[in-house]
C-alpha cells in the first residue's frame, strides 16, 4: 500500500468517478482502477460497490477515506511546512474572477514562481457561483472572489475592499445631480451575469428602492461592460481605481446616485473539510500581493453582507428587472 494508493482512492471518492479522479492525477482511467485494485489486493476488502453504477465506497472503503484523507494532509503539510519552498513540487489549482485576474493577479504568480519554483499553477477565471461550485467539487484548492461567503466548511481569507460606482457614457446625457435607483429606470442597466455576485447585489438594491427597472444586460466580463459602457449602451457599475483612466479622459463619467452601495470585499475562499497546505500558502501570500483596499477586522472575515448569501443559494433573478 501506497500514497498514490491512498490518493487514487480518495479522489475517486471526493470526484465521483474513476475518470474525474485520474484528470485530476493526469493518470488514465485504467491506471487507477488497477491501484484501486491493488490496493483491494493489499488488504483484503472490496471497497468500492461494483453493483452500483456511480463510484460507491463499501463500509471499509468509507472507514479507509478517512485515514486517506488525514495521511495525504499530513503528507502535504510536511511538504509545506518543513521542506524547502524550492523543492516543494506539485499542482495547486486557483479560481479567480475576471478583476483579481485584471488586477494584482500577475505579481501574485510572479512571487509563487519564485517562492515555489517546481509548482505547477493552474487558473481558472470564472464567476462566482461557477468558482463555488468547483472549489466545493474539488475542481480547484481555493477561489479568490467577492465575498465574505457564508457556507459550511469554507473559509474566508480577506484579500480587501473594491470601490464601485456607477458609470456611463457623456453621450448618454445623464443628468448632473444626485440619483435614486428609481432614476436609473430611465436607462439601461449593464452588469455581470447572473452567477456573479455582483448581480445579486445590484438586484437587491434596486429592489429594496422600489426601482421597476427598464432593462437590465448581463455579461461573463467585467471589460466588455466597461466597453458596452463607454459605447453608450448602457450604465454599468464598474470598479473605480480600474477605469480611472476612462473617466480622466472623458470616455466615461461617474454618476452621483444615493444610496450608495457598500464596497465591495474579495475574499481567498478555502475548504476546511479538505485542507490544502499548498493553497493556505498561496492565500496567505495573496494577502501581501493584493493591492486591494486593507481594513482593520478579525483575521477571517465574519461580515453578514448581502454578497454573503448570494454564495449560499442560486437565487432567482427579480421578475421586474430581467429582459
Amino acid at each position: 500500500m501506497t500514497l498514490k494508493h491512498l490518493e487514487a482512492l480518495y479522489w475517486v471518492w471526493r470526484l465521483g468517478s474513476f475518470t474525474a479522479a485520474a484528470e485530476r492525477l493526469h493518470s488514465t482511467q485504467s491506471a487507477i482502477s488497477m491501484r484501486i485494485r491493488d490496493l483491494e489486493e493489499a488488504l483484503g476488502q472490496e471497497l468500492f460497490d461494483r453493483t452500483a453504477r456511480a463510484a460507491r465506497l463499501t463500509t471499509k472503503g468509507q472507514e479507509l477515506v478517512g485515514y486517506a484523507e488525514r495521511v495525504m494532509e499530513l503528507m502535504a503539510e510536511i511538504k509545506a511546512r518543513i521542506g524547502d519552498p524550492t523543492i516543494v513540487s506539485g499542482i495547486v489549482r486557483i479560481g479567480v474572477t475576471e478583476y483579481v485576474a485584471l488586477t494584482w493577479l500577475p505579481d501574485l504568480v510572479r512571487e509563487l514562481n519564485a517562492r515555489f519554483p517546481r509548482v505547477t499553477l493552474e487558473m481558472n477565471v470564472d464567476l462566482t457561483l461557477s468558482l463555488l461550485d468547483k472549489l466545493r467539487g474539488g475542481e480547484i484548492d481555493l477561489a479568490m472572489l467577492p465575498g465574505p461567503i457564508v457556507q459550511p466548511g469554507l473559509r474566508n481569507i480577506s484579500l480587501g475592499f473594491v470601490e464601485f460606482a456607477w458609470m456611463a457614457s457623456p453621450a448618454l446625457k445623464i443628468p448632473d445631480r444626485r440619483l435614486t435607483p428609481r432614476d436609473l429606470d430611465n436607462w439601461p442597466i449593464l452588469t455581470l451575469s447572473k452567477t456573479s455576485n455582483l448581480y445579486a447585489q445590484l438586484e437587491r438594491w434596486f429592489e429594496e428602492s422600489g426601482a421597476v427597472g427598464r432593462r437590465t444586460d448581463t455579461c461573463n466580463s467585467l471589460s466588455v461592460l466597461a466597453s458596452w459602457t463607454i459605447s453608450g449602451l448602457g450604465i454599468g457599475y464598474l470598479p473605480v481605481e480600474h477605469f480611472g483612466r476612462d473617466i480622466r479622459a472623458g470616455r466615461l463619467r461617474m454618476v452621483d446616485v444615493t444610496p450608495k452601495l457598500p464596497d465591495l470585499e474579495y475574499v481567498a475562499a478555502l475548504d476546511r473539510r479538505h485542507p490544502q497546505p499548498l493553497a493556505q500558502s498561496v492565500a496567505e501570500l495573496a494577502v501581501t500581493v493584493s493591492t486591494f483596499e486593507r481594513r482593520t477586522q478579525l483575521p477571517e472575515t465574519q461580515s453578514g453582507s448581502a454578497l454573503a448569501a448570494v454564495a449560499a443559494r442560486r437565487r432567482p433573478a427579480a421578475k421586474t428587472r430581467a429582459r
